[in-house]
Order: C-alpha cells, then structure tokens, then sequence
C-alpha cells in the first residue's frame, strides 16, 4: 500500500512539472551575461520532451556537468539543437542575445 501511494505521488509531481516545463534556471557563466534557459519556452511552446535533454545532454537539477560555450559550439549541451538546422545557431554571432541576457530564454 505504501509502496503505491508513493507511486503515486511520484507520478503527479512528474506530471506537474512535465505540465509546467520545470522552472527556468539561470547559468552564469564567466566573462559572459547570463543565460536564463526558460522550460516553458523549450518544452510547453516548443514541443520538446524532457527526455529529449535530459539524461543525454543535461543532467539533473543539482548534478554537476562542465558546460562551455567551446562544447556547445561543437555541438553538446544546447548546440544538439542549436546548430542552425532544428533552433536558430549558436555559431551565429547574432544570435548571442538570444541567450546572454534575455529574460526569456
């Protein structure tokens, strides 16, 4: 009994977190603005799954991982998606301001 209840409420937060796309997070990185990543944006208006990221590219909330820009644009982390074909290009020096600094993500 115990064992399903638990179940249960394991479900119900996944289901509302997955419903809310997670909370923002905010990566400040040095010599750079930060970078506010935005769940909403990626996962509610953009129609990605949480597994899409998460474990491949990105672990867990309070999981350490070396993440910098000379990865991401080689491709890891949000250069998976952000390489000009799926998501605007990170190689792109126009694009800097989608990220560092803007609010939303």
């Amino acid at each position: 009994m115990f064992a399903l209840l638990m179940y249960l409420i394991v479900s119900m937060v996944t289901l509302s977190q997955a419903d809310s796309g997670g909370k923002d997070i905010t990566f400040t990185p040095k010599n750079a603005l930060p970078v506010v990543f935005s769940h909403k944006r990626h996962v509610i208006d953009k129609g990605n799954k949480c597994q899409d990221c998460h474990y491949q590219y990105f672990l867990q909330e309070g999981e350490p991982y070396m993440m910098n820009m000379t990865k991401i644009i080689k491709g890891s982390f949000c250069g998976r998606c952000h390489n000009g074909n799926k998501a605007f290009d990170v190689n792109d020096q126009k694009s800097c301001k989608r990220c560092h600094g803007n609010r939303t993500g």
